[in-house]
């Protein structure tokens, strides 16, 4: 199952764009995460893709159907977890799955089945039948993300869907989109957080102002800057170049190699210095230009 954004733009009706220029190519077995700040046009992309908006200019294209004329046909392939869902206070875990595949039109036998199959995936099958009310928001959370992977659609679009979530509760999802991903679904899910699009993300999509700016799996992204290592510095009180990210007290040098790392470490006097492997978030700095090539 194939999703294709073909030059996505989106202008609302005051003017404002919400993307200008956004392509990719999301793959079946593997999870494509759109990456970017907040309003960097994320949950624009997948409101054209998930046929809740009309593109402007450009196509969003779902197994070869475009999105604008065969909008029913691309909703019966699709599930999709908005941002702001809210699973009513009433329901408990299981009525909010169960509900929810009976509206898609699944069985009672199969939406029992499938129920209790979610619900242990996301681990809550202890709490299955506590109102929502009692529960936390990440618990909430993680009763819509078991609801759209219990869908069985091929395709899944999930709208930050560890926000708000506990360093326990984000594994758990990590972990739940990881196994869907391995059964064939093609999964979109969007985030501003640099280490999750590195660890959970097969292929990144790095958005930037409403357009692509770079994609490529985690790896060929990396390789895109010209760095592969950088120094930590707290509290310098000497460094041995001028070009550098100056956090206040923190100040951060990219190094081309780690035997340079090293080099430069030598020459600097400060309360503590440390050298690390460069990450996805240096990558998105340099390529968008937030701190412009590490420079101050």
């Amino acid at each position: 199952m194939v999703v294709e954004a073909r030059h996505l733009a989106k202008r609302y009706s005051n003017g404002v764009w919400g993307v200008r220029d956004v392509n990719f190519l999301a793959e079946k077995s593997r999870i494509t995460v759109l990456l970017g700040p907040n309003g960097a046009g994320k949950t624009t992309t997948v409101g054209l893709l998930s046929t809740l908006l009309r593109p402007t200019k450009g196509n969003a294209i779902i197994e070869g159907y475009l999105t604008v004329d065969n909008v029913w046909k691309v909703r019966n392939l699709i599930a999709l977890c908005p941002q702001d869902i809210r699973v009513d206070s009433n329901w408990t875990p299981w009525d909010a799955v169960k509900g929810y595949l009976l509206i898609r039109g699944f069985s009672g036998v199969e939406s029992m089945e499938k129920s209790e199959k979610y619900l242990k995936l996301l681990d809550l099958w202890n709490i299955r039948k506590t109102p929502a009310i009692a529960l936390s928001g990440g618990q909430r959370k993680r009763i819509a993300v078991a609801m759209v992977l219990a869908s069985d659609a091929p395709v899944v679009f999930l709208d930050e869907p560890s926000s708000g979530l506990d360093v326990e509760a984000r594994y758990i999802v990590w972990k739940s989109l990881r196994e869907e991903a391995k059964r064939g679904k093609t999964i979109i899910l969007t985030t501003h957080d640099m280490k999750e699009a590195e660890i959970l993300g097969d292929y990144v999509v790095m958005i930037g102002k409403g357009k692509t700016v770079a994609q490529g799996t985690p790896e060929e992204l990396k390789q895109q800057i010209p760095y592969t290592h950088k120094i930590v510095i707290k509290n310098a009180r000497k460094l041995p170049v001028k070009e550098h990210i100056d956090l206040g007290d923190r100040k951060i040098i990219y190094a081309s190699e780690r035997e340079e790392a090293i080099e430069l470490a030598e020459k600097i006097e400060a309360k503590s210095i440390g050298i690390e492997e460069v990450t996805l978030e240096d990558t998105y700095l340099y390529i968008v230009g937030g701190v412009a090539n590490g420079k101050n």
